[in-house]
């Protein structure tokens, strides 16, 4: 699906009821309701599945799903892309960083309905790092959602991703970049100056370009905890959400910013709110 083309789609409330107040005031589209189903060819379900893939340049790489008690592969179902935070820099820590993740959101997949996948990450050419973006991470996210659409019954048009922390950092520049395949996402401790754009005009481009470029204005959750370090500089977090109302995006609807009381860190409590915020979208043509 071009970029051009793409457009974001309200869905009916039906299709998330804890999310009323956004189908109240109006916000929906006056456009068909998108649907892809992948109707994949079949794979283990429910609870928590670990899988193999083999990655290009990479080989063999294992991610972690949890399906719902409640899935049916007669029916599409949304995916929820979920990556990691920074870990100790070992395999098995970062093995364990992405089971934690994926653990976290089963119990919002159980009782909202949907996929989650968590992808491990860094088995590239620096095999000790410990957050994303070594060469191989791309390749590797990009293989575990081929290989959970083509063996899922995936709904393509709602395909979403949430990250925390180095995970949350990445996710911006994965889904700005993207948003002919995401949407909508959510971020956690995340900073749009850590890794997707710079104010200053060094490399990265701008955040001020990216934002401007980003079509459409991809539905985004920022949840920053008020003692965060990274809301400060250099990484500037608390200033995230104005950087993206001033290039398009609608508070409280399509922009969702919540300043509570912590600090690098995320709630499980909080990962619900999260997913009522980014469920209400779907990816149209």
């Amino acid at each position: 699906m071009p970029a051009s083309a793409a457009q974001t789609v309200v869905l009916p409330a039906s299709a998330c009821p804890q999310s009323d107040p956004l189908f109240a005031d109006g916000f929906q589209n006056a456009v068909p309701i998108p649907s892809a189903p992948s109707n994949g060819s079949g794979g283990l379900y429910p609870g928590n599945i670990t899988r193999t893939i083999n990655v290009p340049s990479l080989g063999s790489r294992s991610y972690y799903l949890h399906v719902p008690g409640s899935y049916a592969p007669a029916q599409p179902w949304p995916l929820l892309l979920a990556l990691r935070g920074t870990s100790a820099n070992s395999q098995p820590a970062r093995e364990a960083a992405a089971q934690q993740i994926r653990n976290n959101w089963a119990s919002w997949a159980d009782s909202a309905g949907f996929i989650v996948i968590a992808p491990v990450g860094n088995a590239g050419s620096n095999p000790n790092a410990s957050g994303w973006g070594a060469p191989g991470d791309g390749a590797e996210i990009s293989t575990a959602l081929d290989d959970a659409i083509a063996h899922y019954n995936i709904e393509q048009s709602r395909i979403y991703l949430w990250g925390f922390s180095a995970g949350a950092h990445y996710g911006h520049d994965l889904a700005l970049n993207h948003t002919d395949f995401f949407a909508a996402y959510g971020v956690s401790a995340g900073s749009l100056e850590a890794y997707a754009c710079t104010d200053d005009g060094s490399y990265p481009p701008t955040c001020a370009a990216l934002l401007t470029g980003a079509q459409p204005k991809i539905p985004v959750d920022i949840h920053l905890g008020n003692n965060d370090p990274l809301a400060n500089p250099p990484y500037t977090a608390a200033g995230d959400a104005a950087r993206f109302a001033a290039h398009g995006w609608v508070p409280n609807r399509t922009l969702h910013y919540t300043l509570f009381s912590g600090g690098h860190t995320y709630t499980v409590a909080q990962l619900g709110e999260i997913w009522n915020h980014l469920c209400p979208f779907a990816l149209g043509p």
